[in-house]
């Protein structure tokens, strides 16, 4: 799948704005971990991009660009929410790239529960 990611914004309002703007770059990704956030955190974190995040300093070491230039990010995510950000820290403690990926206005609770794989 390909995103257009964006360097270095301090909230997903601005990500977003970015996007719809075309800033930033268009990459392939694969989405390496999906980091679900309770309601209180996800929303801080999304307002607060450039702090340093507890998952990305656990997990950055997982985080690469393959020899065919697709790059291997984190998604974090919130049941309550219908968008997903994804994060290219590149070895920092915060999320250096973001791009935004919208549910559809469907929230990720729904889109995974039970009823829906069966």
């Amino acid at each position: 799948m390909k995103a257009r990611f964006v360097y270095k914004k301090t909230d997903a309002r601005l990500v977003r704005n970015a996007i719809d703007r075309k800033e930033g770059q268009i990459h392939e990704y694969v989405v390496e971990r999906t980091i679900f956030l309770p309601k209180e955190k996800f929303i801080h974190f999304r307002r607060h991009l450039l702090e340093d995040n507890d998952a990305i300093v656990a997990y950055k070491n997982e985080k690469y660009v393959d020899d065919n230039k697709v790059w291997h990010v984190w998604m974090f995510c919130s049941m309550i929410a219908d968008i997903m950000i994804l994060v290219d820290s590149e070895g920092f403690n915060y999320a250096r790239y973001c791009s935004i990926v919208c549910n559809g206005g469907e929230q990720v609770e729904k889109r995974f529960t039970i009823k829906e794989r069966y």
